[in-house]
């Protein structure tokens, strides 16, 4: 019974002396420089299968215990404007860009909501932030040039393609 009781502090002192730090939990790197929290990663996933207001939901959970977070304001703000809540999304794009002035997705997000609403001269200034940030050329920049050039094109050809092999426009699913 001794010799038992004497083999179990042998292997439980050593871990008395060990220092706190080096028991503490490992960090999990963040996700695309957000915090690693799981409301966040599920919010992007929830945005990416495009429902959206579920996405709003757990990305205001995720501001309120990080209001700093500018990729979750962002993030929030895209999930809002998608879900039909511009006037929030706009406010959120806000709020990210506060914290992050040169946030690019925000940027881009942001003008795409510019256009929705019928405001052009406002995603040609995020355009331009966007041309500053990177003169030779991003994803945002690309999207949101992109979107500005299928806006400015005539009304009636928005939603139109060239047939292959034709002169003539079909429709575009929407």
């Amino acid at each position: 019974m001794i010799r038992a009781l004497a083999a179990a502090l042998a292997l439980a002192v050593p871990l008395l002396a060990t220092p706190a730090a080096a028991m503490a939990p490992v960090p999990i790197p963040a996700a695309e420089g957000a915090t690693a929290d799981m409301d966040y990663v599920r919010g992007v996933e929830l945005i990416e299968a495009k429902r959206y207001a579920e996405a709003v939901t757990l990305l205001r959970l995720v501001v309120n215990r990080n209001p700093d977070n500018a990729d979750a304001w962002s993030r929030l703000g895209f999930a809002a404007r998608k879900s039909g809540d511009r006037r929030n999304g706009e406010l959120y794009y806000g709020k990210a860009l506060a914290l992050d002035p040169g946030h690019r997705e925000t940027m881009e997000y942001l003008g795409e909501m510019y256009l929705e609403s019928d405001r052009p001269d406002l995603a040609r200034a995020m355009l331009a932030r966007l041309a500053a940030l990177c003169p030779d050329g991003c994803e945002p920049r690309a999207e949101l040039e992109a979107a500005i050039a299928a806006f400015e094109r005539p009304a009636s050809s928005r939603h139109c393609a060239p047939v292959p092999g034709g002169c003539g426009r079909v429709p575009l699913r929407t």
